[in-house]
């Protein structure tokens, strides 16, 4: 796992697919249940991740490539296999693992006063205004000052997309139009999601790198198609 460097007492990680026990093709800590991996083994992943972190249980949203923030307030079981028609969720209760999966897709994690969230930021999100939205939301709840962290996804360079959809973008998100190693057109989602939180007084780092680079670290639905998802996951200790 790849420590986020939240402040306390936030703590924050961002999962590999190394540990599990998922065979292939998707080796080995798949924390998706909806990939057609044995469901036994998606939830003895998330056991283990659990026991790892020492937290009381993960909360998982049903991401849908929207824009839609949940606010968790407890636990009904050690894991959940997900909040409907979320890709963002917002806890102020210590304890809860806020989890959001990619394959190249970013998780995005946030932390302030007592209060944290996660989003998960894909090309439809970053247009729809997720990372804004989650933002709001803990505002509301009370957040001040937020950190963020931008955690693995796949980068501008890989990210190859037709002229007229990056250009969708663009339009959306100013700044996250880019260029292939290859000279084609792309959107780097990280520059993206940089400028959409940057537009609410927040300056994220970010850790992890390309997705479709590692496949040893990382799971990449680019690269491979059938394959699991790793995930970011957020806490307060």
């Amino acid at each position: 796992m790849i420590d986020a460097g939240l402040p306390l007492p936030a703590r924050g990680v961002f999962t590999t697919r190394t540990g599990g026990v998922s065979l292939p093709p998707w080796d080995s800590l798949n924390l998706a249940v909806h990939v057609d991996d044995a469901f036994a083994k998606v939830q003895a992943n998330r056991d283990l991740v659990v026991e790892q972190l020492g937290v009381d249980g993960l909360a998982f949203g049903k991401q849908v490539h929207g824009n839609g923030v949940k606010v968790v307030r407890s636990l009904s079981k050690r894991t959940s296999r997900g909040i409907d028609d979320t890709d963002a969720l917002v806890t102020s209760e210590r304890g809860i693992g806020l989890a959001m999966m990619g394959a190249d897709c970013l998780p995005v994690l946030l932390a302030a006063d007592g209060v944290v969230g996660a989003a998960h930021v894909g090309r439809p999100g970053l247009t729809k205004g997720v990372l804004t939205g989650v933002v709001r939301v803990m505002r509301d709840e009370g957040a001040g000052k937020i950190t963020a962290v931008i955690g693995p996804g796949i980068c501008g360079l890989c990210y190859e997309l037709p002229a007229s959809m990056a250009g969708e973008v663009e339009k959306a998100v100013p700044g996250s139009r880019g260029t292939t190693r290859q000279g084609t057109t792309s959107v780097d989602l990280t520059k993206g999601a940089m400028a959409q939180l940057a537009s609410e007084g927040i300056t994220a780092s970010c850790v992890g790198g390309c997705t479709l680079e590692q496949p040893d670290l990382f799971f990449s639905y680019r690269r491979d198609g059938r394959t699991g998802r790793h995930a970011g996951i957020v806490w307060l200790a």
